[in-house]
Formats: C-alpha cells, sequence, structure tokens
C-alpha cells in the first residue's frame, strides 16, 4: 500500500470524493463517455436519469469500507437539475449519509466547501483530502488550502 493510501486511511483524515470520473464511471454515452454536448446536459439529465444506471467504482468500495462512511464525503458540481440524481447515486452505492453528499454551483466553491468542513469537523486542512479526477481542479484546491489532493488514478490497484 502506498504512504498516500495509507495516510488517507488513518482515523483522523476525512476523504471527500468527486462523483461524476470518480464515484460513478463515466459512461453516460453510446460507447462514448459523452452522451450529448454539454449545453444540452440538463436536458438529458432531465428525460434520462443518467445516474439511475451509472456504475459504482468496485476499488472505492473497498476503500470506503476499510475508511469508514463517517469520514467520507462527495461533493460534486452540479445543477439543480441533476443534485438528486447525484445524491441518490450516492447514497445507493457508496452508503453515504445524505448529509455527507454536498453539490457547489461551481467547481472553485470546492475550495469553501472544504475550508468549512475542517472547520466544523475541528481538523486542520491537512487532514482534508479531496479525491478528483480533474487536474485543474486539484491544481486549484491545492494553491488555495492546504488539503491533500488526490487524483482518482491513485485508487486504480486499491484492494487488487
Amino acid at each position: 500500500m502506498t504512504k498516500l493510501m495509507e495516510y488517507l486511511l488513518e482515523p483522523q483524515t476525512v476523504v471527500v470524493f468527486d462523483i461524476d470520473g470518480v464515484l460513478a464511471v463515466y459512461e453516460f454515452g453510446d460507447l462514448s463517455h459523452s452522451a450529448c454536448p454539454d449545453e444540452d446536459w440538463e436536458d438529458y439529465v432531465r428525460t434520462h436519469d443518467p445516474y439511475a444506471s451509472s456504475r459504482p467504482v468496485p476499488q472505492i468500495q473497498r476503500f470506503i469500507k476499510d475508511k469508514g462512511i463517517d469520514h467520507v464525503w462527495a461533493c460534486s458540481q452540479a445543477s439543480d437539475v441533476e443534485a438528486p440524481g447525484k445524491r441518490a447515486f450516492v447514497t445507493r452505492c457508496y452508503e453515504l449519509a445524505p448529509s455527507h453528499v454536498v453539490t457547489v454551483a461551481q467547481k472553485a466553491e470546492k475550495v469553501g466547501f472544504l475550508r468549512q468542513l475542517a472547520q466544523k469537523l475541528e481538523i486542520p486542512e491537512r487532514r482534508v483530502a479531496i479525491v478528483e479526477d480533474t487536474v485543474k481542479t486539484l491544481d486549484l484546491i491545492g494553491q488555495e488550502t492546504d488539503c491533500v489532493t488526490v487524483h482518482v488514478s491513485s485508487f486504480f490497484d486499491y484492494g487488487m
């Protein structure tokens, strides 16, 4: 096991996962990662409920079981239209409490959420880790906070 995974599993570290491309396998289209152009996404969500058929990631399910759901959150950018589907997916597939699934309007708002979480839990930012698939978001969080930044690829061989 890597030093990073050991740190994430420590009881005093909380882990926050992005949803799309991290907790949810990103296969919305037919033989494609995308089902439609970005500008049509909300209409697509209204008519297809893509999170009802999204698949969880077994390695991350194992990690969360090992970590314990009380120390895990999900935070994802979502419109009002897609937030309920994302929340239902995470609570169904990862058994997180609905209060541990947070949505923000813009990715940059994750910085504020992570800071607030550290304050609420009365832990140093260094004990809050964010798992993302978007390097720009990881870079922003790394520049703006003292939180641990983790690319989802770190989980590819977890529990194998």
